[in-house]
């Protein structure tokens, strides 16, 4: 197999974390107004390569790459040579590679499939927000077919991060408007955008359509204000934020919803002699008197919970301890980026819950049933009474917090999402409540930990930790001076990530 590419470059800095290895491929059905590499459009020309070829270059600068690079297939639109893509991506990530495609999203969609489980970074152009503008500026009517593209990346197996871009031309998307139709438009990625950027239309380009007799659409358009451009990104990115924040609490409330749902359909008391001998099958109840038995008898409910429901969720009062009696539960949280990540798995004769009722915290996790349960319900009052002081049950409750923090511990080193925006604003916020100093500036943190120990901390790669703070620098949220002191001057900004 061959494929056909027009460029390399061998130490990119921009296509995708890290330094890159860039391959330029062939052909492009899009005629963008503002491309500045028409020379890539044409289907025919460039060199041709097998995916061992490119496999062998990647080798040779293997060693810039560090823990965030890598390679990185952009155009033309690296999609329209789907079946060379998946070939170079296959062979790539069997010798452990990073991988990076840079497209506008048209390309066969019978390998899309076999392409973007394969892709850690998908860097995704957004030309324009409608569909007349969409067919003014790349003279093709494919705006459905871009929105079925971002809609279906999921659906056909894509589970990276996404940087998306966009390139704004004076008169044309520079208004607050635009970016918040840009954000409109990408909403089904919302959760895997680890950042967004606005290109400066610029007019470096034009000398290439003169050397290839080519008409230039945008003649007499000036490059745009690149601190006007800044000044839209910012706002770009705070749109998307609440965006996202928005998001959540909408996902919260449909939690609430089907709790109390769950509470009033699924929640069935058996007779008396059948739970008394539940509760007396627990080791919670070993050390209570006959008449207590009798007595918690009358206020718990032996609730059947099918496989799926929620039993609680984030941020619920401590009202109640549950133990497991039969069947299994699970307790997590939705990262950023939209995946589950399980803390505990409960099975027969756990419970949870008891902690919380002991310090009065709220639920900081969500709890769901993995298959059919009955689950004991304990109410605070219950607890209090017969529970509180009990030896047995200190005990039990210690026992079972002190097995939760090993795992916790096992959990936190293998621990990762694919959204650094999120790790990095929940780091600046947890460091702003230890160490935080209000300062006319803004909120100043000086710190006694490199980058490389701030990625530690975070679960991010110093690479990683070092461009996202660079960029929430860019975008105004905070000010680095130094290596050791960081001024948080837009907190709302940063809380927008993880609140």
């Amino acid at each position: 197999m061959r494929g056909y590419v027009h460029s390399i470059e061998t130490m990119g800095l921009v296509d995708g974390p890290g330094t890159r290895t860039v391959f330029f491929l062939q052909g492009c059905p899009l005629r963008c107004a503002y491309c500045h590499n028409p020379d890539t459009q044409r289907r025919r020309g460039g060199e041709p390569y097998t995916p061992e070829q490119i496999l062998g270059i990647a080798n040779r600068y293997r060693s810039y790459y560090g823990q965030e690079g890598g390679v990185t297939f952009s155009g033309g639109e690296p999609l329209l040579q789907g079946e060379f893509l998946a070939a170079c991506l296959q062979i790539l990530k069997r010798e452990g590679y990073n991988t990076c495609v840079d497209t506008s999203g048209f390309g066969n969609p019978r390998f899309y499939a076999e392409i973007l489980p394969l892709v850690d970074t998908l860097i995704l152009d957004v030309k324009a927000f409608d569909r007349a503008s969409f067919a003014e500026l790349t003279m093709v009517d494919g705006f459905e077919l871009y929105l079925d593209f971002l809609t279906n990346l999921e659906q056909n197996g894509f589970q990276g991060q996404i940087w998306v871009r966009h390139v704004m031309v004076p008169g044309f998307t520079d208004s607050e408007e635009s970016m918040r139709r840009l954000i409109e438009i990408i909403q089904p990625i919302w959760p895997r955008v680890d950042r967004l950027e606005i290109l400066p239309y610029h007019t470096s380009g034009v000398q290439k359509y003169e050397q290839l007799g080519l008409p230039y659409r945008l003649e007499g358009v000036k490059p745009m204000d690149k601190g006007r451009a800044k000044e839209l990104e910012v706002y770009a990115n705070k749109v998307l934020a609440e965006g996202l924040r928005a998001q959540r609490q909408e996902q919260t409330v449909k939690l609430q919803e089907q709790s109390a749902q769950r509470q009033a359909e699924a929640a069935s008391d058996l007779g008396k002699s059948a739970l008394l001998s539940v509760l007396r099958g627990l080791p919670l109840f070993n050390d209570l008197a006959e008449e207590d038995v009798q007595d918690v008898l009358q206020q718990v409910i032996l609730a059947d919970i099918k496989a799926g429901e929620y039993i609680f969720k984030t941020g619920d009062p401590p009202e109640n301890m549950y133990l497991i009696y039969q069947g299994q539960m699970k307790i997590f949280i939705n990262t950023m980026d939209g995946e589950e990540q399980i803390f505990y798995i409960y099975r027969d004769g756990d419970f949870v819950g008891g902690l919380n009722l002991l310090v009065q915290t709220p639920y900081r996790y969500i709890g769901q049933a993995l298959t059919d349960c009955k689950v004991v319900v304990i109410p605070k009052a219950a607890f209090d009474k017969y529970f509180y002081d009990s030896p047995v049950v200190l005990r039990s409750v210690l026992v079972k917090s002190f097995e939760r923090i090993r795992w916790a511990e096992d959990l936190i080193q293998r621990l990762a999402t694919s959204n650094a925006s999120m790790k990095t604003a929940g780091l600046l916020l947890k460091l702003a409540k230890r160490i935080g100093v209000e300062t006319e500036e803004g909120i100043k943190l000086e710190l006694s930990m490199n980058r490389e120990e701030l990625g530690s901390y975070s679960g991010l790669r110093r690479e990683t930790i070092t461009r996202k703070l660079g960029e929430f620098k860019e975008l105004g949220y905070i000010e680095l001076v130094g290596s050791r002191v960081i001024i948080i001057k837009d907190l709302e900004a940063l809380e927008s990530y993880v609140l």
